[in-house]
């Protein structure tokens, strides 16, 4: 009789009860870091491998690698050893042992699971290229070619393309380079200048300086000195090479609990996209737009931003240049009934990406505030559990302004990730550092450049490699 008032299981307690369910097994690895190693395995064992990408994600974001260790055995044992090679080649990446990791990819590279084998044959190629063998490398990339992936085909295009760069393959510069879109950044810092000195009071002053110039913002600059003095003390380090290598670890531990991936895992998949006016909002959409559309999703977009009449047209040139609908109505509409007509459009195409554009009028908050709640009240009443995503874009070139912008949006409402526009054109890169240290929002997207492909996810690893990339004086 009463139980309409029985409390509703836990996902653990459904799980004991019904545990043959490999998705849900892999959402409580994501919500609780206790339970990750166990329910990780579940997920793969339950899924007989199906949801190892998805896995190795996870233990990547989470880094439980020694956590997850006892479960191995299990895993070969059910699985076979192509699956446990694979992620004892995942741990021994992460600890930089380089050859040991492409020794255990090549055992798994031969799974009869192609999903396995292309992950272990892209580990090892990635790997290649961080060791700067790029001839190596793009033999595995052309021998992946007609294997890829739809969720990898543009990062494995760009990868591709950059090593073929590299080995002066292209007629031209198709694709620019993370390391080349920091070199504004990376002339600043100068940190190739701190080479071969010794430690000493001087040079934590200097690089003080030099960090807080880039924009790396005067409280994480000093929480990065404070902690390179303790451990070169700690550590007995007896030159600045040393130190920076110190730095660069440091700065990699830091960003990497700041990476974070576009959720799409539903569909339709809706994301909100905030941001002032001017910051590369609009551009931004169209190229993510563009990207996703030729990766195969169905997309489309909301013109909500109706307070301009420029914003909606520039939308519109977009939709057409990505070959995407847009839905949209006269200057001056309520935004929330954009996002509705928008809804229905989606609904009755069966459409698998909504991307709404709103208004980036942060000077008038509350009235701002009151239009994206009302956007979103729309959404979640119409798809219940959107938007997936809150994405909000900041400038790069406005340093520690968009810090500022960053929090006003996060009084109005909850952000789920950062798009950062403009990084190549600018000096001031090392508010990468200061959003991750202050804002603890995950960096999604950057942009390096102006053509379509110059949006690419952010790679925490990457992006610090970029900043001690030493400038080679060669010329050709």
């Amino acid at each position: 009789m009463f139980g309409f008032f029985r409390k509703k299981p836990s996902l653990k307690e459904e799980l004991r009860k019904n545990p043959n369910q490999p998705e849900k097994w892999l959402k409580l690895a994501q919500e609780s870091e206790k339970d990750a190693p166990e329910a990780l395995y579940n997920a793969l064992i339950y899924s007989r491998g199906e949801l190892v990408d998805a896995v190795a994600k996870t233990l990547k974001n989470l880094v439980i690698y020694r956590e997850f260790e006892p479960y191995l055995e299990k895993i070969e044992e059910e699985l076979g050893k192509d699956y446990s090679s694979f992620f004892r080649g995942m741990e021994q990446e992460y600890r930089g042992n380089l050859q040991a990791a492409r020794n255990l990819y090549d055992v798994a590279r031969s799974s009869q699971n192609p999903l396995l084998a292309f992950l272990s044959s892209y580990h090892i190629a990635n790997l290649y290229v961080k060791e700067g063998l790029y001839e190596l490398a793009h033999k595995v990339f052309k021998e992946l070619e007609g294997k890829v992936p739809p969720e990898y085909e543009f990062d494995y295009t760009v990868k591709k393309r950059e090593v073929e760069e590299k080995l002066g393959l292209t007629g031209s510069k198709l694709l620019k380079s993370f390391k080349e879109g920091l070199k504004k950044t990376r002339d600043a810092l100068g940190l190739a200048g701190f080479r071969g000195r010794e430690i000493d009071e001087s040079l934590f002053e200097e690089l003080e300086e030099r960090l807080i110039l880039a924009d790396v913002g005067v409280n994480a600059t000093l929480e990065l000195i404070d902690y390179l003095k303790r451990e070169a003390k700690k550590r007995k380090l007896k030159n600045s090479d040393q130190l920076l290598e110190l730095l660069k670890e440091r700065l990699k531990e830091i960003l990497l609990s700041c990476k974070g991936e576009l959720n799409l895992s539903q569909k339709p998949s809706v994301i909100l996209v905030l941001g002032v006016n001017g910051v590369g909002k609009t551009t931004t959409i169209g190229k993510l737009a563009k990207q996703l559309k030729d990766r195969g999703y169905s997309v489309v977009l909301a013109a909500a931003d109706t307070f301009r009449a420029a914003a909606i047209e520039q939308l519109e040139v977009w939709a057409q240049r990505a070959g995407v609908r847009i839905v949209k109505a006269a200057e001056g509409t309520d935004p929330a009934a954009v996002v509705y007509d928008a809804i229905q459009s989606v609904k009755a195409k069966g459409d698998d990406v909504l991307i709404v554009d709103t208004a980036g009028r942060l000077h008038n908050k509350e009235r701002l505030m009151k239009e994206i709640h009302k956007i979103k009240k729309v959404i979640g009443r119409e798809f219940p559990g959107q938007p997936a995503e809150i994405l909000l874009v900041l400038d790069a070139n406005t340093g520690q302004n968009a810090i500022s912008q960053a929090k006003a949006f996060k009084e109005i409402t909850d952000v789920t990730g950062i798009a950062l526009t403009k990084l190549d054109g600018t000096a001031k890169g090392g508010i990468v550092i200061a959003i991750c240290s202050e804002l603890k929002i995950p960096i999604k997207l950057v942009g390096i450049g102006e053509r379509i492909e110059d949006l690419r996810p952010f790679d925490p690893v990457e992006f610090v490699e970029g900043l001690f990339e030493v400038e080679s004086s060669n010329t050709q």
